[in-house]
């Protein structure tokens, strides 16, 4: 305490060697506001508490399931992309071979639109998965003793953009 009593002192000197007083009221003023800071902060400084025992095996075996359930989740999700892909590749290629105009507008429409009939089915099954997968993680999770972490709540959100 005797530290923060003699940067006071000093702020106070260099606060007041001016002559402008309204620069020195701010000064002061910002001196207050930090001070205030400061106490209030260690007035709620609460002790430590004894940590709970965990159960690591629990949680890492969790863990394990979480992300080989996400890794088959993505690599399905990739499997059907890459099939459609190819397809509308084919199909793309093959409508060059109609000669007539309307009829081969209405094959790449159709290529288009197959295309974004399976993306939008894969996009939508992979959300549903992935969010199962997380619920039942943290099902799992509240099974294991003392197995928590504000990170096992967030990371979920990383996850969002697979």
């Amino acid at each position: 305490m005797s530290t923060k009593c003699g940067i006071a002192h000093e702020f106070m000197q260099f606060a007041f060697s001016g002559r402008d007083v309204k620069n020195s009221a701010i000064k002061v003023l910002v001196l207050a506001a930090i001070s205030l800071t400061a106490l209030s902060v260690s007035a709620t400084e609460s002790p430590v508490k004894a940590s709970r025992p965990i159960d690591v095996s629990c949680i890492q075996n969790i863990i394990d399931v979480r992300d080989s359930s996400l890794a088959g989740m993505v690599g399905n999700w990739a499997s059907l992309v890459k099939d459609a892909l190819e397809k509308r590749r084919s199909a793309l290629r093959d409508s060059w071979t109609i000669t007539d105009y309307k009829d081969r507008r209405f094959a790449q429409r159709k290529a288009w639109s197959d295309y974004g009939k399976v993306l939008r089915g894969a996009n939508n099954e992979k959300k549903k998965i992935r969010a199962r997968i997380w619920k039942t993680f943290d099902n799992d999770r509240q099974q294991c003793k003392g197995a928590y972490s504000p990170e096992m709540k967030t990371g979920s959100t990383y996850d969002a953009n697979l």
